[in-house]
């Protein structure tokens, strides 16, 4: 079996260059989410973009290539939620930290949700393992870090394992949202009901 190429072929060196590769990641994010992974052919992309089949061609061999950029950038800016809500995980309680984490990562899924769909239900397989886990892992230190900080008040004695746990969870609960529960994400209900679950496993006296 003839193995498909996902490795994006050239990186953008000028800004020019990477203006195209983001105008073609844009348009590989609609088209899936529009017509579904069968029908993302890079001709549509490329017609999407109002590029040339040989300008996509340049940066990208194929059109699983395409769509496992999608998912890593789909990924990053999961991260950069996280990132960007860390501190609160420390400056307040662990339930306000991690009500303002778990909202920013449904805030990214929500206005994307029929790309998370697509990606979830027939492109699953795309998105490099190694990738995946190098970012959850970052995001597992950052919340480990605020739980040393909370001291007595976590139950888990396990810091490392229960910080790792509750990404993961949230992350998969997170996703699969987007399939399942649309109008709980929509209404903030998916954020508080997850957030509820989430402290009574880490705190020894929820709610105090």
């Amino acid at each position: 079996m003839t193995r498909i190429r996902t490795a994006q072929r050239r990186k953008p060196r000028q800004q020019r260059a990477a203006d195209t590769v983001t105008f073609l990641l844009d348009a590989t994010e609609l088209v899936l989410a529009r017509h579904g992974f069968a029908a993302a052919t890079t001709n549509r992309i490329a017609q999407a973009t109002g590029v040339s089949i040989g300008t996509l061609y340049h940066y990208f061999p194929s059109k699983e290539a395409l769509i496992e950029a999608v998912v890593h950038r789909m990924w990053a800016r999961e991260m950069d939620a996280v990132r960007a809500h860390a501190s609160k995980l420390l400056e307040g309680s662990l339930e306000e930290g991690l009500r303002a984490v778990i909202g920013a990562l449904v805030g990214v899924m929500v206005p994307r949700i029929e790309l998370y769909r697509r990606w979830y239900a027939e492109a699953s397989h795309l998105g490099q393992l190694g990738h995946g886990l190098g970012m959850s892992t970052e995001a597992a230190g950052l919340l480990r870090h605020a739980l040393e900080r909370h001291g007595d008040a976590i139950r888990p004695r396990d810091l490392a394992f229960a910080a790792d746990l509750v990404v993961k969870t949230t992350l998969a609960v997170v996703r699969t949202g987007a399939r399942d529960y649309e109008a709980q994400a929509r209404s903030g209900a998916l954020t508080e009901e997850l957030t509820q679950m989430l402290v009574r496993y880490l705190l020894v006296e929820p709610g105090r």
